[in-house]
């Protein structure tokens, strides 16, 4: 009989240290996760201000620039998503450039901001689907950590190489034509 209530004396010592342990990720995670916070509104506002100075309001296709943008904290800083209408280029391979030059001109300018981490840049453009509707569809899609945007001297920076030095490129085929 000693031997039995040994185990559920044991059994029963683990659930207040799993209580302790569920309040704690729950606290934790909340705090990381807060995207509508002041701070992260701020930082919103902020980004949008830098991105509208610096390649306008509305893109060449009376969109509104910025699509969206989202901020999220993490450890070591915001990790920030911007969502962003691009120009009609003369050329596929010249949209595709100006996107590149686009996202180069805001980067510099955000890498300045010593509070964020990884930033993700997403381009918008109308693209046509299977039924020939034309729709709204993210055509190039990259993130860049703060460890590399810290080592990039941008003024000799040639947006060709964009792709090779980001994480996550994605580019959808339509810029390829």
């Amino acid at each position: 009989m000693t031997g039995i209530h040994k185990k559920k004396k044991r059994r029963f010592s683990v659930w207040p240290w799993l209580i302790v342990a569920a309040v704690l990720f729950l606290t934790i995670g909340s705090w990381l996760l807060r995207p509508h916070s002041p701070d992260a509104e701020s930082l919103k506002t902020e980004l949008q201000m830098i991105v509208v100075d610096q390649i306008g309001k509305k893109s060449n296709m009376n969109k509104e620039r910025v699509n969206d943008i989202s901020a999220s904290r993490g450890f070591d800083g915001w990790n920030v998503e911007l969502a962003l209408n691009a120009d009609k280029g003369f050329t596929m391979i010249s949209t595709r450039q100006q996107m590149w030059q686009h996202a180069i001109t805001i980067l510099e300018l955000i890498s300045k901001t010593n509070q964020l981490d990884d930033i993700s840049i997403s381009w918008i453009y109308p693209v046509k689907n299977n039924q020939n509707d034309v729709e709204d569809k993210s055509v190039m899609s990259f993130s860049l950590d703060k460890a590399t945007r810290d080592q990039l001297i941008w003024a000799n920076l040639d947006p060709s190489i964009l792709p090779n030095m980001t994480l996550d490129y994605l580019e959808h085929p339509v810029l390829n034509n």
